[in-house]
């Protein structure tokens, strides 16, 4: 992605992001996936030095004031860039909860979610998500399966009463408010792939196995 026009310099800052990261992982024998770190940096830098290249935001989402202070020294490597923290207001709510507080904290109409252990997101696959869902509800990846990728797409703030609605239905499901919009773009993964033809964007990280595999992954692209 070359130099940008003044034009896409100002979509930029009409966009943002926000990264879940209040997840405990449990199966990473509770540490801080975010803060992860390989080939000199964390998988949260990473991530935030990719989502910058196409948005004007982050929102970090969070569970509570002391996750935050351990990402805090992360975020003095981005001095010039607006970041900020949400917290989430009901208690094990899961994903839903950290994407509803996230964009009510989000200043723009829309913003692209993903999760907090995602050391590849791609800037140019956001960039086409991004595109989509402009004038619609939504834009989610879709597999030929039929399976989705909600934590790897954008929203608009409508999702918000959608999110609350279902959990007054007692719902926990990203995807249940995802159906209930009228208007969502779904984005074949066949088409991502023409932009991230290893689908690296969508590695995330849940287990020591996948973190070897992921680190792997990267060696291996490095070397082509």
């Amino acid at each position: 992605m070359g130099g940008k026009t003044e034009q896409e310099k100002e979509q930029i800052k009409l966009r943002s992001a926000v990264v879940l990261a209040g997840g405990r992982g449990r199966r990473m024998g509770m540490v801080e996936k975010a803060l992860l770190e390989f080939e000199g940096k964390t998988i949260l830098e990473r991530l935030l030095e990719s989502l910058f290249r196409v948005v004007g935001e982050v929102i970090l989402s969070v569970r509570d004031k002391n996750q935050e202070k351990k990402f805090r020294p992360v975020l003095k490597k981005f001095p010039a860039r607006e970041i900020r923290f949400c917290f989430d207001t009901l208690e094990d709510a899961g994903p839903l909860e950290g994407i509803r507080a996230g964009l009510l904290e989000s200043r723009a109409e829309y913003s692209f979610v993903c999760a907090g252990d995602m050391p590849f997101v791609n800037p140019e696959v956001v960039d086409l998500l991004f595109e989509k869902a402009s004038g619609h509800d939504a834009a989610l990846p879709k597999w030929e399966d039929r399976k989705f990728e909600p934590l790897h797409a954008v929203y608009s703030k409508k999702m918000i009463s959608e999110i609350e609605k279902a959990f007054e239905k007692g719902k926990r499901s990203v995807l249940t408010p995802v159906f209930e919009m009228k208007d969502v773009v779904f984005v074949e993964v066949s088409e991502i792939k023409g932009l991230d033809p290893e689908l690296r964007t969508f590695a995330n990280i849940n287990t020591i196995d996948e973190m070897q595999r992921i680190i792997g992954l990267s060696s291996k692209i490095e070397k082509l």
